[in-house]
């Protein structure tokens, strides 16, 4: 801020706390990456046992300011003194100008999995025994097997095909196969998901912790002060976190609550009198196997109530040394445990109160204003001690679906490749960014919940089209995209063609079955995904390589790059830096501003994160100047590419079938809400 222009800006940002300019000031030697048309740099100020450095703030935007002495480590005279001849970064160099960014937290086995199963579980655990109402009680069983085993894969295939695309999050993932489009409707999505349940998580705690405390059902002025207190003094602060990982503890807090309560419904229900009317557990289940009128309507909630995938790479990444392995450890833990809680609740649940059970069950219990013996009383009791236990989980889900959500802001509103890329601890640890974004986002949800008394319309609108989009529909179209090339070759291999026209020709046999099985919407689907995949790796060709791998370190057996020449040399002498030169024929495939590193003749330029170790083969051509290059040397250093291999047609299969589900539970969602809808007009 030496200039008055500088000067300017620094009031401007004292005045607008929300400080969304991006971090211009990195400075970087090993060469420019383009990200959304402007140029960006990645810090050199980077050594191994310190943290990332940021660029100079004002003392009031960043408090925390701290010398580090350390930062040139690693570094030689020859680096620092080819940065610092350009003049417009030598006074960039003192290091008592930046601040640090305390790394990433990192949640272990355990914790990763309690906030993977507080996500899944929220408040849909109490709806599991109306479900079962509307499925059956054996058909609910099942939905409940399925609906775990899908979401267990449904998790795991999203995290494998991130790690392949070396995507960090589910929306660059989107963007990587789909392009721009992908990438927007996966934030809508994703935000959507995540703010549809902030506001019924804020409104369960309004109808039901003033009740706790003594508030009658006709204060509403009390229930709304009892939301806005205790919002503001647990769920405000636990959202003001900047890592996944620090809700690790609540977390397990909630994991517990979620038994406790499981446990009360099962032992207090009337189960045994509900089994006694019926004429016994058999004729029960032979009253109540499969209703399927109404099956769709609990599948949906069955499918709602596992749905987390808009968070699932949020929380893998939160995960320490996040392998497959552990992934996969973390995604069969949490999903067997929901899937017991789910079935415990839905069964006793159901059984107790039959056709009377509601959509919360725990209404159906008596309430202590109500109730005038001995039994009853502890029935009450007992139930508001549930209704209790639900607040708190209501407490500590709420963060996690924050965060989600404020990811979503981060990733639009702020500029540059951090932000681009997901990378919420680096942009968020600004502490004016991260409080005015959640403040933002927790009054936008506070309002309408301290106004509303019943959003289930909208909230089922948003969830039914969100979640199937997210859990179901988006994992199999990332997969078929993403390995497009793959799928085509094997259609092609079995039918001989791969287009609508090329059909025309086939036998009329062929033709239908080709029709039937959807080949020409799975065909255009790869198509797509193929064109917008090698758009996705060109890109990644001519970008500076990335330094954190929030994922895990990945290594692939074969890498784009883009082959460069002895005349780009002239662009890594230091009055060029910075510059935007392009070769000499002035076409840059990433646009007149983006700036190439130079090799020397024949070799490739070094544009992956794992493209530091290993040896090469020779390269094959692309075309377009980009070639392919087989990296064949064995290192330990990373995990191999989960989707390296080629993939089998039992692949697609899968793919398509989370497709196809999530489309039945799409249409059947939507036609199930008009019908509610027409009823209650």
């Amino acid at each position: 801020f030496s200039t008055p222009a500088g000067h300017i800006s620094h009031s401007f940002a004292i005045i607008f706390p929300l400080y969304f300019l991006p971090d211009r000031h990195h400075i970087s030697y090993k060469g420019y990456h383009q990200s959304g048309g402007s140029i960006q740099t990645m810090p050199f100020f980077q050594s191994s046992s310190n943290p990332s450095i940021l660029p100079p703030k004002s003392p009031f935007l960043a408090p925390r300011r701290a010398s580090n002495p350390e930062i040139f480590d690693g570094h030689s005279n020859h680096d620092l003194t080819a940065i610092s001849s350009t003049k417009s970064l030598q006074s960039d160099l003192d290091p008592s100008k930046y601040t640090t960014v305390e790394p990433e937290h990192k949640s272990n086995l355990m914790g990763c999995t309690a906030n993977l199963i507080t996500a899944i579980v929220g408040a849909g655990v109490i709806g599991i025994p109306y479900a079962f109402r509307e499925t059956g009680l054996c058909a609910g069983w099942a939905f409940i097997l399925l609906s775990a085993v899908m979401g267990c894969k449904s998790l795991r295939l999203l995290v494998e095909t991130a790690k392949h695309v070396d995507a960090p999050s589910y929306e660059t993932l989107s963007e990587a196969a789909f392009g721009r489009n992908g990438w927007i409707l996966c934030n809508l999505n994703m935000f959507f998901m995540a703010w549809g349940p902030m506001l019924s998580y804020m409104m369960i705690v309004k109808d039901t912790l003033g009740r706790v405390l003594g508030y009658p059902e006709e204060d509403v002025a009390g229930q709304k002060m009892v939301l806005a207190v205790s919002s503001v003094l647990v769920m405000l602060p636990l959202s003001l976190q900047r890592d996944m990982a620090d809700l690790a503890k609540t977390s397990r807090l909630s994991v517990l609550f979620d038994i406790f309560l499981v446990a009360i419904v099962a032992i207090f229900s009337p189960t045994s009198e509900s089994i006694h009317d019926a004429g016994g557990i058999i004729n029960l289940l032979s009253q109540s196997t499969f209703r399927p009128g109404t099956c769709f309507i609990g599948l949906g909630i069955i499918s709602f109530a596992f749905s987390c995938q808009h968070s699932s790479l949020i929380i893998a990444g939160s995960l320490d040394n996040p392998t497959r392995e552990r992934w996969s450890k973390v995604t069969l833990i949490a999903l067997a445990a929901c899937a017991t809680l789910a079935t415990f609740m839905g069964t006793f649940g159901y059984i107790g109160f039959l056709e009377y059970t509601e959509g919360d069950v725990l209404n159906n219990f008596p309430m202590l204003e109500d109730t005038n013996n001995s039994n009853d009383m502890i029935t009450a009791r007992a139930a508001n001690i549930a209704r209790g236990l639900l607040c708190c989980t209501m407490f500590f889900v709420y963060p996690l679906e924050s965060f989600v959500a404020r990811h979503v802001i981060m990733t639009n509103l702020f500029r540059g490749r951090e932000a681009h890329e997901g990378d919420d601890h680096a942009v968020l640890d600004r502490w004016d960014r991260r409080v005015a974004t959640t403040i933002v986002l927790f009054t936008s949800v506070l309002i309408p919940a301290l106004i509303c008394t019943d959003v289930g319309l909208v909230l089922a609108w948003t969830g039914t089209v969100a979640a199937t989009n997210l859990a179901y529909i988006g994992p199999g179209i990332l997969f078929i995209g993403v390995h497009g090339q793959e799928f085509l070759d094997l259609v092609e291999c079995r039918w001989g063609f791969t287009s609508r026209s090329a059909a025309g020709q086939a036998l009329i046999i062929e033709k239908l079955v080709w029709y039937l099985l959807g080949m020409p919407l799975w065909c255009s689907i790869a198509s797509i995904g193929k064109k917008g995949y090698k758009l996705h790796l060109a890109k990644k060709a001519e970008m500076t390589p990335a330094i954190g791998f929030r994922l895990g370190k990945i290594k692939h057996k074969h890498y784009m790059h883009k082959m460069h020449y002895p005349h780009h040399r002239k662009m890594f002498e230091p009055q060029h830096l910075g510059n935007g030169d392009t070769d000499d024929e002035g076409s840059s495939p990433c646009g007149g501003g983006c700036v190439k590193t130079s090799v020397e003749l024949g070799l490739i330029t070094a544009s992956h994160p794992a493209e530091s170790y290993g040896t090469y083969s020779q390269p094959k051509s692309l075309g377009n100047g980009y070639e392919l290059i087989e990296n064949t040397e064995d290192d330990d250093s990373g995990e191999e590419d989960p989707q390296d291999e080629k993939q089998s047609g039992s692949d697609f299969v899968v793919a398509i079938a989370f497709i196809v589900l999530g489309l039945i539970a799409l249409v059947s969602g939507i036609c199930s809400i008009c019908l509610t809808s027409g009823d209650m007009k």
